[in-house]
């Protein structure tokens, strides 16, 4: 038995004008009016009280003038919804009315501004002679519209039987979404009609459960030159969606959200979770602050998040990233149908944020990318292969990252995944090799702490510099780089490598036999000249004589009890100097073992000058406890070129953390 209440009825119009006239000269404002539905009234009209409701909603609507309100007892509604400028739709309890059709899209938005749609279940199961259609469509022209606390669900195996969307929008809207169930449509919880878009729109998906839809959780497509904001999540406790398991029919689409052409969004506080390509999918999309942060992405089949096209992006702080099935973040365009093959070319910062136990890499450049990548402040740990992984050419600035627990390869890495497939036209690769046609990776790398590793970084395909980091516990190599600066420059056509070494701190690298401090490592030698043998990740350089490479700039660093050599670079000169080299090749002063076979000595048949290199042990605060800093007596005080400290924590920018 429903609640009685009392609601005013409509009478006849000249009572109504009476009325009015009346409000209008008393100055008193005119009251809204609330509508009842109730189909336990059927097949009877009904006159809209709570004593004798409206049989249908759509009777309720017709009757209802801006400002009113339609409230729905708990029954289901076999009819089409178009929705009112002004009116609100509402249930009338607790208990959710289920509107259903087996037709067409069941409510409509078109034209209709300041209206709700709150408290329903839309049963598009049964799916019917217009499966293709939406189960809420909004069209251009729709403003300050909100749907709030609906079940939206398709058939429980999308396919066929099902609705294709469960909201569907396009032209320019202005729109809310919160707090809803959208689920099993057999192509996304909420998109842009195919072939169509939003325009100087603002979408806002808050609060919502959004999950086994066929393609896609979120897919939103903006009209080129135009603007749009799109607000996914956003900083209140229960702002954030949970967007799971979308995307299973598709694995070149499947996302969980997936944006195209929207030049301002925020993803903020969602869980994104078990989506069959990524989780996020980005092409020729912008974010805006607060940007991408405070997101769990965690466990989708590909990536974490997937960006391509022309987009300025910046991923952080506060997300979680992890558990992804190749890379947390990964750079991916390669006949992506989507992107019909053009390179990346955004400026994208990537900063404070957590990604770790992927099964390849935390971030991987698998596609060119023109445009800057930074990599800032982040906690990159214990993914499988490598913590940043290069494959192809771009500039990226790499700083103040705590990388580690890497024993597949490194933890920054330009190689090959033990593969040599080029990307697959569905998916990611999970094997590939360094694409060469566009040159080296061109890296700054500083003040990062790179530890317990197998290489703490393997640079076969990169130039630029490396400076102020703290290189330490990896079971191989600390920094181990290829170069060439001799004509022919193979592999690529001009001169390329690493530039400059300074000011880092690199100890305690290696186990067994094998890994040194700083390694030069020739990667055109793939075959071992003694043996015959192809040369394995870990082997020692080939040291060719007379050496075809010129010297590197290698100074004022401390290269300190690593398994091998301290430093082992292509060529002596005076290029290498200031370096406190001390303890390793398990010698603690001999000098040619120290430094790869280069003497200490101002004569000329000898190779040097390198009378500035010290041979003395640095005297670290706690090197038990992995505190590299130095102590006040410490040779290397004020010991460099520039008459600042050696090592990471010296030079003009030390490291601080």
């Amino acid at each position: 038995m429903k609640t009685e209440k009392i609601a005013p009825r409509r009478i006849n119009y000249s009572f109504i004008l009476l009325t009015l006239t009346v409000l209008f000269v008393s100055g008193m404002p005119c009251q809204a009016a609330d509508f009842y539905v109730d189909d336990d009234t059927c097949p009877y009209t009904g006159s809209g009280t709570t004593s004798n409701p409206y049989c249908s909603i759509s009777t309720a609507i017709s009757r209802a003038y801006s400002g009113d309100t339609v409230l729905v007892y708990p029954g289901t509604y076999s009819e089409r919804i178009y929705m009112k400028t002004g009116v609100d739709v509402r249930s009338a309890q607790a208990t959710k009315p289920v509107i259903t059709s087996t037709r067409k899209t069941i409510v409509k938005f078109s034209g209709s501004d300041n209206c709700t749609l709150d408290g329903f279940i839309l049963d598009g199961s049964g799916g019917g002679k217009m499966t293709s259609v939406a189960m809420i469509r909004i069209y251009d022209s729709s403003y300050n519209i909100t749907i709030s606390n609906c079940e939206i669900k398709g058939a429980a195996t999308p396919g066929a039987s099902s609705f294709k969307t469960g909201i569907r929008i396009s032209g320019r809207v202005d729109l809310n979404i919160l707090n809803n169930s959208i689920y099993n449509t057999d192509y996304a919880g909420i998109t842009t009609k195919a072939g169509d878009s939003i325009y100087n729109s603002t979408v806002t998906i808050k609060g919502n459960t959004i999950e086994g839809n066929g393609r896609a959780g979120i897919n939103l497509y903006g009209r080129t030159g135009y603007s749009n904001q799109v607000f996914i999540g956003g900083s209140g406790l229960n702002d954030g969606n949970l967007i799971n398991n979308n995307g299973t029919s598709s694995a070149e689409y499947g996302s969980g959200i997936r944006l195209r052409n929207i030049d301002q969004f925020s993803i903020i506080n969602n869980t994104i979770q078990n989506n069959r390509r990524a989780g996020i999918l980005l092409i020729d999309s912008s974010s805006v602050s607060p940007h991408i942060s405070g997101n769990a992405i965690l466990d989708n089949t590909a990536s974490g998040i997937n960006i391509g096209g022309s987009s300025a992006l910046t991923i952080g702080g506060n997300n979680e990233i992890y558990n992804n099935g190749i890379s947390g973040i990964s750079f991916f365009v390669y006949r992506n149908s989507l992107l019909s093959g053009n390179a990346s070319s955004q400026p994208v910062t990537i900063t404070g944020n957590n990604i770790y136990g992927n099964t390849k890499a935390g971030i991987a450049v698998l596609d060119h990318v023109t445009g800057s990548i930074t990599i800032d402040g982040n906690t990159i740990h214990q993914n499988s292969r490598s913590g940043i992984s290069f494959f192809t050419s771009c500039s990226a600035e790499i700083t103040d990252n705590d990388i580690y627990g890497h024993t597949g390869a490194a933890g920054i890495f330009t190689g090959d995944w033990s593969g040599t497939s080029t990307p697959d036209p569905n998916n990611p690769p999970t094997t590939v090799r360094f694409y060469r046609s566009y040159g080296p990776v061109n890296l700054t790398i500083r003040r990062n702490k790179v530890h317990g590793n197998r290489s703490g970084m393997r640079l076969d395909h990169a130039s630029g510099i490396i400076t102020n980091n703290l290189i330490y516990n990896n079971s191989r190599s600390g920094i181990r780089f290829s170069g060439d600066n001799s004509s022919p420059y193979a592999p690529f056509s001009s001169s390329w490598g690493i530039t400059k070494i300074s000011n880092n701190t690199v100890v305690d690298n290696g186990s067994g036999t094998k890994g040194g401090g700083i390694v030069y490592n020739d990667i055109n030698v793939t075959i071992d000249p003694k043996t015959g043998l192809t040369r394995n990740f870990y082997d020692p350089p080939i040291k060719i004589k007379p050496p075809t490479q010129s010297p590197h700039i290698i100074k004022n660093n401390i290269t300190a009890y690593n398994m091998k050599a301290g430093i082992k670079d292509a060529a002596c000169g005076i290029e290498r100097n200031y370096n406190l080299i001390y303890g390793n090749n398990s010698k603690l002063t001999a000098v040619l073992q120290q430094t790869g076979g280069c003497w200490n000595t101002t004569d000329a048949t000898k190779t040097g000058p390198k009378n500035n290199e010290l041979f003395t042990e640095p005297l670290f605060v706690d090197r038990a406890g992995a505190n590299y800093q130095l102590q006040t007596g410490s040779p290397a005080k004020n010991s460099g070129d520039d008459g600042k400290d050696m090592g990471a924590y010296g030079g003009s920018d030390p490291i601080t953390w």
